[in-house]
């Protein structure tokens, strides 16, 4: 059974650092079915949804979170 997990992420303002959480979840293979992006003041915020077992959602928020760029970082 596929379940579906939504991540929270806020990030410096830029397109660099979204390009840096889209590299992560394309080289760990993440099964992502949704991103969305909104840009606000100086920072983004990435709304992601993740299909899987909800394991893989730790494994991905730890990864994301070793990045620069992210200043916030929470499953919802």
């Amino acid at each position: 059974m596929n379940m579906e997990n939504r991540v929270y992420a806020r990030l410096n303002q830029g397109i660099d650092s979204f390009i840096r959480v889209a590299s992560v979840l394309r080289r760990k293979e993440f099964n992502v079915k949704e991103i969305n992006m909104i840009s606000e003041d100086s920072f983004i915020n990435l709304d992601i949804v993740l299909e899987d077992e909800g394991y893989l959602v730790n494994k991905m928020v730890n990864q994301i979170s070793k990045l620069v760029d992210v200043k916030e970082i929470r499953v919802l």
